[in-house]
């Protein structure tokens, strides 16, 4: 396709440099064939550079030839062979830099080499006073992309489209129920060729709808050049690119044109004129209207553009006639070249170099109705290591595009029309509220279930088992989601993710302190009553906690926190979403825990165990506290008697305490008799239920030990943002839920990348970690598991750049290593 760019957009008409050359006077071979390289006359060129290699014997004439030759290769989209002469100059030790080296990463960037390609670049970029350094380094930028924009690769079928030839093919446009393209096959009225590759001049085709191919219009198609049209939604006028030759530059070269036909009442159409804003100074060409057609847009090199070919548009009026040329933004062009734009449903699809993608020209596309700051890439097979450009959408399902890779049903290295047609679309099921992918999810249209979720969450469904019906997610324990028919046409045909977002029930709330109200960092413990199974989650600064649960439950509660008493509760959940159970801690200061006995007893009662458990789980989960157990007896019996029951009491408890694992070193007992009553009895007749207060064994904490370097009183300065990411297993150590790692570089063109801010979102901008860049640029960031992630690079609170990462780009993995440009 790199003619066409040439042809169509960066200016030069080939079809007057053949005449032009004959009429050049040369002092000698070498400089004809440096005239015939400059002036693009590449398959000439090529020929007799070849010839001039086999010839010379002077070692370093003979590497400049083969230079040559490599350059040639590469410009006439030969990039294996491109390639292959540049590996032998490289094994041969030939130095190879500068645009050199530029041109020899393009060729390894097309044949998919990539890594390989990077290094290339990389040496183009360190060329001293390199002038080219902002172009090679949004190359190199473009290489970080490539496993994102291949991930769909196998959810399509790619062949040659029906109309397709073995010449050069492309630009199709859908039109009157047939495809309106450019092509130079022989049948059409350019049959003189041209000096880039000697094949014929292009002309405007018609497809149409019984199979049959024939000239456009005889009043259009001209002996000279005609490609890229656009025709308005009325279907009265056509705008199309010509090379003529009748406006020359001063050095006798042609621009390019916009021309405009309007079509005869009876129905053919009219002499075209040329466009208003046409020039002999630059090119204009590549027209598509907008959806309403009140908006021409065009590709133009004109001075006050931002890169080699830019994007503008004219408003379009009533009458048809076209307003100034307005430049579009930043968001849309680059200091590359961004040609070929298609609208479709309000979209801008365009091809450019400057954007990023898997090499060459990729299509990118921008909503018109909402700009983002850069254009979302579309995947492979819609792009690949080759120029692909100029499509258009056939139906929901299928695209035409062009493209000079080759392919299972080509192999020609010309410009073909593909035919890329959907077998699959993609979802991902997500639980709602924690964002992790669900494994086993039933992905079900019209009742009938069509794929089940993977590890990751990912599904697939042919487009044999959905017609546009809805798209429902369902999982035992989960409230289902749907996505409903419009919004799910909508995103499979901009190659979207459909997201089922499942709901599965909730128990949330907050945990404080009873007396000062404030909220705490707690350790609550859930414990499905079904299944034993437990969940142990930290709650955030803020006391909130978040458990996923399952519908039509029941849960006994933990909630732990050194210093305060362990808080049993329950709850009970329905088919409701969210269950809410706020959580008291009473501080164990000031405060005491008893037990009771049976009159004249010392044994543990079977309610008094239950005390006794809270006891030692309160102490296990703050080994720094000591206690003293103090026990009691009413005033009934001897004064010696109750004394002795008391201690025999205090020693039952601490002996029960010592069973369950706390340490003796932690705790003291005495028995205290009948001296220190809770309810006076002496001097009044007391009931049995007041004698049994009195008759208690109490727990009170006497002081704390070894706190230094225990990490229950402070766990919070470990995890001060976690939420229900943060688990104690066993051992009491801490360790995070289901993890991933990023790892990543970050690179500017300006250097200096040492202490950046870096973080990582989630797809609603909650935050998941953060980290700061070394003097090398690179970041580490552990984020909890979720479908998708946004990297962030900051300077003092400032963004500087971003970049989105999908959970499958993980590929089962734990870890992901990845490139940021600035």
């Amino acid at each position: 396709m790199k003619k066409y760019i040439y042809i169509v957009f960066l200016l030069i008409s080939s079809m007057t440099l053949g005449q032009t050359m004959q009429n050049q006077k040369v002092q000698n071979i070498d400089e004809r064939n440096d005239e015939r390289f400059e002036n693009m006359d590449y398959a000439s060129a090529l020929k007799h550079y070849k010839k001039q290699y086999e010839k010379e014997t002077d070692l370093e004439k003979k590497q400049t030839y083969a230079i040559h030759v490599a350059e040639c290769l590469q410009k006439l989209n030969k990039p294996q062979e491109s390639v292959q002469v540049f590996h032998e100059l490289d094994s041969a030790g030939i130095e190879i830099s500068g645009e050199i080296a530029e041109i020899y990463a393009d060729a390894l960037s097309n044949t998919g080499e990539y890594k390989e390609a990077k290094k290339w670049y990389k040496v183009a970029f360190n060329e001293p006073n390199g002038q080219n350094s902002a172009r090679i380094y949004g190359k190199m930028k473009n290489l970080s992309m490539i496993d994102t924009l291949q991930l769909d690769k196998d959810l399509f079928l790619v062949n040659n489209a029906p109309f397709n030839s073995e010449n050069d093919d492309f630009s199709p446009l859908v039109y009157n129920g047939g495809v309106v393209f450019a092509s130079n096959r022989p049948k059409g009225t350019g049959a003189k060729k041209y000096a880039w590759d000697g094949g014929s001049f292009l002309d405007l085709f018609y497809y149409d709808s019984t199979g049959n191919i024939k000239n456009f219009s005889k009043k259009i198609n001209s002996k000279f050049h005609e490609a890229s049209a656009a025709i308005s939604p009325d279907g009265n006028m056509i705008v199309f690119t010509r090379s003529d030759k009748k406006e020359k530059t001063e050095d006798k070269q042609s621009n390019l044109q916009l021309m405009v036909s309007s079509k005869n009442q009876d129905g053919t159409w009219g002499k075209p004129s040329g466009f208003l804003w046409n020039s002999v100074d630059f090119s204009t060409g590549h027209p598509a209207f907008s959806t309403d057609g009140k908006r021409l847009y065009f590709v133009s090199d004109r001075p006050e553009g931002v890169g080699g070919a830019d994007i503008y548009y004219s408003e379009v009026s009533d009458g048809g006639k076209f307003g100034s040329p307005v430049l579009m933004g930043k968001e849309i062009n680059t200091v590359g070249n961004e040609v070929f734009p298609v609208i479709i449903n309000d979209k801008l699809y365009f091809s450019s170099n400057g954007w990023g993608g898997l090499g060459g020209l990729d299509i990118v596309m921008q909503d018109l109705n909402n700009i983002q700051s850069r254009p979302v890439h579309l995947k492979a097979p819609i792009n690949s290591s080759y120029d692909d450009f100029g499509g258009a959408q056939i139906d929901m399902n299928t695209y035409y595009i062009s493209s000079n890779r080759a392919t299972t049903s080509s192999s020609n290295e010309n410009d073909n029309i593909l035919e890329i047609k959907k077998s699959f679309f993609k979802g991902i099921v997500i639980d709602k509220f924690t964002r992790e992918p669900i494994e086993m999810a039933d992905v079900t249209v019209l009742g009938k279930r069509v794929a089940i979720s993977d590890s990751a969450g990912l599904f697939k469904v042919s487009f044999e088992d959905w017609n546009q019906q809805d798209i429902i997610g369902g999982k035992d324990g989960y409230q289902p989601d749907s996505v409903l028919s419009e919004e799910a046409v909508s995103k499979i045909s901009t190659g979207e993710l459909i997201v089922l977002e499942l709901s599965r029930p909730i128990i949330e709330g907050v945990v404080y302190d009873s007396l000062s109200k404030e909220p705490l960092i707690a350790r609550v413990t859930i414990a499905e009553r079904s299944t034993g199974k437990k969940i142990e989650v930290f709650t955030d600064s803020t006391g909130y906690y978040r458990i996923p649960v399952m519908a039509n439950e029941h849960y006994d509660f933990l909630s732990e926190r050194p210093r305060y008493f362990t808080r049993r509760q329950a709850a009970n959940t329905g088919v409701q979403v969210i269950t809410e159970r706020n959580i008291a801690m009473n501080p164990i200061v000031g405060q005491r825990v008893r037990i009771y006995y049976d009159f004249d007893k010392f044994d543990i009662r079977s309610d008094a165990s239950h005390s006794l458990d809270t006891v030692v789980t309160v102490m296990k989960y703050n080994p720094t506290i000591t206690i003293e157990l103090s026990s009691h007896t009413d005033i009934r019996g001897r004064e010696s008697y109750n004394q002795k029951l008391s201690d025999e009491r205090a020693k039952e408890a601490f002996d029960y305490a010592v069973s369950k694992g706390i340490s003796a070193d932690r705790m003291t007992y005495k028995g205290y008799g009948e001296t220190m009553p809770v309810i006076e009895c002496k001097n009044k007749r007391c009931s049995e239920d007041e004698h049994q207060m009195n008759r208690r064994t109490e727990f009170y904490v006497t002081g704390y030990i070894n706190e230094k370097g225990y990490f229950g009183d402070d766990y919070n300065k470990f995890y001060p943002d976690s939420l229900s990411e943060v688990l104690v297993d066993s051992d009491g150590e801490l360790m995070r839920s289901t993890q991933n790692t990023i790892t990543g570089i970050f690179e500017s063109m300006i250097g200096g990348v040492e202490g950046y801010d870096v973080f990582a979102y989630d797809d609603q901008n909650k935050p998941l970690a953060k980290d700061k860049t070394t003097k090398e640029g690179v970041f580490n960031l552990i984020v909890p598991n979720q479908y998708k992630y946004k990297v962030v690079i900051e300077k003092e609170g400032l963004e500087v750049t971003h970049r989105y990462i999908n959970l499958e780009e993980f590929d089962g993995k734990s870890s992901f290593d990845v490139v940021i440009y600035k």
